[in-house]
C-alpha cells in the first residue's frame, strides 16, 4: 500500500470518530437541555423541610409519609414513605429534578440517592442557624429569595425582641433532658433546643464542641446546680414523658438537684421541640422567653 492511500484511509477514518463524537455531544447536549427545561418536580423526605419548601411557595409532587400534619398546599402529593426510610421505587417513578432532604441521617442514606441516580440536596436543621441557612439557601435555588427573605426577617426580629426584653437580666441557668423509649441523655448547646437558649440569652450548661447528647452525669449535674431543667422527648412523646418524669421524681441523685427538688422542671411539646429546626421557631422562641424569664 502506497503512502497516499494510507493518508486517505486515516483522513476517512479521523472523519468517520469526529462525526460520531459530533453526534453524541449532539444527544448528551439535547438530553441536559430536556432535564433543564422541564417543569421542576421536587420531592421533600422531611416533614420540616415540607413546611419550609411550602412556606417559600414551592410546589412538591411528593411528601414524606408521617402521623403529622403537613401543609395544606401538599395535600395532592405523592406520599414516598417515612423520612426514615423513603420509598425508592415511588420517588423514581415521579421522576424529579430534585429530593430535598436533611443530612442527618448520615452517608449512608445519602449514597442511597446517589447509588440510584437521584437528584437530591441536603439540608442541615439540627440548630436555628441551620434553619436559617436552609431557608437561605433554598429560597436562593428555587428563585424564591424574596419569600425565604420575609421567613428570615421574622426569626431575626423575634430573637431581638426577647433579647432586648431581658437585657441587664441575670441568665437563667439551664439543663436539658433528652428522654426517648429505652434512652435518658443530656443535650447540649450542640442541639436544636440548645440553640433557642442561647439565641435568647440564656444559658445552657452543657457545652459540647462535637456532639448534641452526652450521657448524664449526676454528679457534675449536682455541682452545675441549673435554675431550670428542661425536659425534651422523641419518638413516643407521652411514653417518653412518663419515663423521665419517673426518673427524675424517685431517682434521689436528681432529687439531689434543687430545680427537680422545687419542681423547676418543664417537659416541653415535641411539636415544637424535636430533634430538627421547623418553622414553629417564633412560637418555641416565645413558649422558651415564658418558661426561662417569666418562672
Amino acid at each position: 500500500m502506497n503512502f497516499k492511500k494510507i493518508i486517505s484511509y486515516a483522513m476517512s477514518f479521523l472523519l468517520v470518530i469526529s462525526l460520531g463524537a459530533c453526534s453524541s455531544t449532539e444527544n448528551l447536549n439535547n438530553n441536559e437541555n430536556k432535564t433543564a427545561n422541564r417543569e421542576p418536580v421536587i420531592i421533600s423526605t422531611s416533614v420540616a423541610v415540607t413546611e419550609i419548601l411550602d412556606s417559600l411557595d414551592i410546589k412538591l409532587k411528593g411528601v414524606p409519609t408521617t402521623i403529622y400534619n403537613l401543609p395544606e398546599g401538599t395535600k395532592d402529593a405523592v406520599k414516598v414513605g417515612s423520612p426514615m426510610n423513603p420509598d425508592l421505587e415511588i420517588i423514581k417513578s415521579l421522576n424529579p429534578t430534585v429530593v430535598v432532604s436533611v443530612d442527618t441521617l448520615g452517608d449512608d442514606f445519602k449514597n442511597i440517592f446517589i447509588e440510584n441516580n437521584i437528584p437530591s440536596e441536603f439540608v442541615t436543621l439540627t440548630s436555628l442557624n441551620g434553619l436559617k441557612e436552609t431557608i437561605d439557601k433554598l429560597g436562593n435555588k428555587f428563585n424564591k429569595k424574596d419569600e425565604a427573605d420575609k421567613i428570615l426577617s421574622t426569626i431575626v426580629s423575634k430573637e431581638n425582641e426577647i433579647i432586648k426584653a431581658h437585657k441587664g437580666e441575670e441568665k437563667p441557668k439551664v439543663l436539658i433532658v433528652f428522654s426517648a423509649p429505652g434512652s435518658l441523655m443530656i443535650g447540649t448547646d450542640k442541639c436544636y433546643l440548645g440553640s433557642l437558649i442561647d439565641a435568647i440569652g440564656a444559658e445552657n450548661l452543657i457545652k459540647n464542641n462535637k456532639s448534641p447528647f452526652v450521657p448524664i452525669n449526676m454528679e457534675e449535674i449536682v455541682k452545675l446546680n441549673p435554675d431550670k431543667v428542661l425536659v425534651m422527648t422523641h419518638g413516643d412523646p407521652e411514653t417518653s414523658k412518663v419515663m423521665a418524669k419517673n426518673e427524675l421524681t424517685t431517682n434521689p441523685m436528681w432529687q439531689r438537684v434543687i430545680a427537680v427538688k422545687n419542681n423547676k422542671v418543664e417537659y416541653l411539646d415535641s411539636e415544637y421541640f424535636g430533634m430538627s429546626a421547623n418553622l414553629k421557631v417564633n412560637n418555641a422562641l416565645d413558649m422558651l422567653d415564658k418558661t426561662l424569664y417569666n418562672n
